[in-house]
């Protein structure tokens, strides 16, 4: 595992936010790429929007659903 660091060398703390819908595949991207990086990741319908601010990076996955990301997810972008 991985850690995203910034240029003074402290590690960020990193969160993945994901909608997968149909056959898991965007969550089954989202949890390794979470792992590689080090980062916590949650479904988009468990986030509590206060959580945000604890984390210097945020990420999001979604698959597209007539050329736009989950509804889910683009409220909390």
């Amino acid at each position: 595992m991985q850690s995203i660091f910034n240029k003074k060398g402290k590690s960020m703390k990193t969160l993945i936010i994901y909608h997968s819908e149909h056959h898991g595949n965007t969550e089954k991207i989202a949890k390794s790429m979470a792992e590689k990086v080090g980062a916590d990741i949650v479904k988009a319908e468990d986030i509590n929007p206060k959580d945000l601010d604890l984390y210097d990076i945020l990420g999001f996955g979604s698959g597209v659903y007539n050329g736009r990301l989950h509804e889910e997810l683009s409220e909390i972008i």
